[in-house]
């Protein structure tokens, strides 16, 4: 009669394999062109797909800052773009990171939260995706309502909006008192 409490003993020392699945692709980073980038990602949310990109400078700070990673992604049904929300479009000979500000027919005006002036408009048909979300360390906020990502990430993109909104409001009302302080001096 064999004994059973051996061969179970010698399984479960056996080091478990795992099962690969494909090859392991390692992380590649690509330095393009602004034209080229544009291409690259056009192409990709074209049908239907999502491209984690890291952008440079500090003009969607403290939004999205240097060297953060954002999700991009196709734009709504029809090419919609909604004022508020963050596309990537090309300006001059960068693709910029904005949000939009104004919307006037067929003409999208954007600005970086960080800046005072708005950016040249750029044409609906110009803008290439929109920002989904941003990764700061491990923790990705959402840059649109969404459930996505999870309860805690949605509570941090209403934080965040609210806060923005908040100092919206500030900026407002000091530019208009100063506006007031030039206008009678």
């Amino acid at each position: 009669m064999p004994n059973f409490k051996q061969q179970s003993s010698a399984r479960q020392t056996q080091p478990l394999r795992r099962r690969v699945l494909g090859p392991v692709l390692q992380k590649r980073s690509l330095l393009l062109s602004a034209p080229d980038a544009a291409r690259l990602i056009r192409d990709a949310v074209s049908v239907g797909g999502e491209l984690w990109v890291r952008g440079s400078g500090w003009s969607m700070h403290p939004t999205i800052r240097h060297a953060d990673p954002v999700l991009l992604a196709p734009l709504g049904a029809g090419g919609a773009v909604r004022r508020g929300e963050i596309v990537l479009v090309p300006l001059g000979p960068r693709l910029m990171l904005h949000r939009v500000v104004d919307l006037q027919g067929d003409v999208v005006v954007t600005r970086g939260d960080a800046r005072q002036r708005n950016d040249a408009p750029v044409s609906k048909r110009a803008v290439v995706a929109r920002a989904l979300a941003v990764r700061s360390n491990r923790t990705i906020t959402p840059l649109v309502f969404t459930r996505r990502f999870g309860f805690a990430s949605l509570v941090r993109f209403l934080l965040r909006e609210a806060y923005r909104r908040v100092r919206l409001a500030r900026a407002t009302v000091k530019r208009s008192r100063h506006d007031n302080l030039t206008s009678i001096g």
